[in-house]
């Protein structure tokens, strides 16, 4: 009996130590539930879609393109023998700036010229045979089928080692680099892409109402942030003949002064039409796209809830722009809280 007291201390002592850490767990757990604010409403300040007359230059926005840009791959396969150019290289047009190892080939090709130079003289041969009656009709066509396959040859070798060089299509600037010499190159992998800045072009989408009254060749005044005490000439290079779901038309405008200011493709810019044309337009405030203009999206409030409605965006209108599909007069457009929203989320819109 004596012996059974310190055993049954021991485990009771064991049993109130589990306990005491298995309630602190249970503490700990507790406090790192994360706490729902699903039910919490988001405080948010809306503004309605208006429309508005408008007539004259109207602004669209752009992103500045390079006027020309291409992969250059190679149209065969083999171990890459040397590389002109690096990043940043200036390459022209028909330039060779790298080839794969062709040193094979190159032997293949001496041994087929000097192949078909002897069966030249055979052919050449046996024809004044054949015109003296010492030749029959067939040994004349063999020998000048011999003759023709090697010279068949010859070339084919010729353009397998051409089609191993690396050549630039056009005139421009190397922006990447995919491949180093030594590595194993496939047929149709690129090898670099090559941008033509001496040019660029801006694509925008022009509505149903303003696009007739647009022409290729007309001018149209082109503005950056960067520069915008110095805006620059463009001219409507293209206007699609087809018009999306939404009946807005892609204008192409080139840009031939770009160079000059030393403006990189992928800068923003605004591309501004001088037209006589009248009409009204569905605006919203700049601030209400979540994204900018680039991936133009807004929340729009009903009640106390959210929904997400991607954009088609039109004239830059200065603090406000144009939408162009998306949305419709009367609704309201979050302005300011997004940063908290969700499409599930519950509003409280405040003045």
């Amino acid at each position: 009996m004596k012996k059974l007291i310190p055993i049954v201390i021991v485990l009771i002592f064991a049993g109130a130590i589990g306990f005491k850490l298995y309630s602190n767990k249970q503490v700990i757990n507790e406090k790192n539930q994360p706490v729902d604010r699903s039910s919490i409403a988001v405080p948010v300040k809306v503004a309605k879609v208006k429309s508005v007359n408008v007539d004259g230059q109207f602004s669209l926005p752009a992103v500045l393109k390079p006027y020309e840009e291409v992969d250059i791959t190679i149209n065969t396969s083999g171990k890459v023998k040397r590389l002109n150019f690096n990043l940043g290289s200036n390459v022209r047009k028909g330039q060779v700036i790298g080839s794969i190892d062709s040193d094979i080939k190159s032997i293949n090709l001496k041994n087929a010229e000097l192949q078909a130079k002897k069966l030249k003289k055979d052919f050449q041969r046996i024809k004044e045979l054949f015109e003296g009656n010492a030749a029959t009709q067939v040994e004349l066509d063999n020998a000048e089928f011999n003759y023709k396959n090697a010279e068949y040859q010859v070339e084919s070798l010729k353009q397998q080692i051409q089609d191993g060089n690396l050549v630039s299509p056009i005139n421009g600037v190397v922006v990447s680099k995919d491949i180093e010499v030594g590595e194993f190159m496939s047929a149709g992998k690129p090898a670099a892409h090559v941008v033509d800045l001496s040019k660029m072009k801006t694509l925008v989408m022009v509505s149903e109402k303003d696009v007739y009254q647009l022409k290729e060749g007309m001018k149209v005044t082109v503005t950056s942030d960067l520069f915008a005490d110095a805006p620059m000439e463009g001219t409507i290079s293209f206007i699609s003949p087809n018009g999306d779901a939404n009946h807005n038309y892609e204008v192409e405008v080139l840009i031939t002064d770009a160079s000059k200011k030393n403006l990189k493709a992928g800068t923003f810019v605004s591309v501004a039409f001088d037209i006589q044309s009248k009409g009204s337009l569905l605006q919203i405030p700049k601030k209400a796209l979540i994204e900018g203009v680039t991936n133009p999206a807004a929340y729009v409030a009903k009640g106390s809830s959210v929904t997400l409605k991607k954009l088609v965006l039109g004239r830059d209108l200065g603090e406000n722009i144009e939408v162009l599909s998306g949305l419709k007069e009367g609704e309201l457009v979050v302005v300011s809280g997004q940063i908290n929203l969700t499409e599930s989320s519950i509003i409280n819109q405040i003045k």
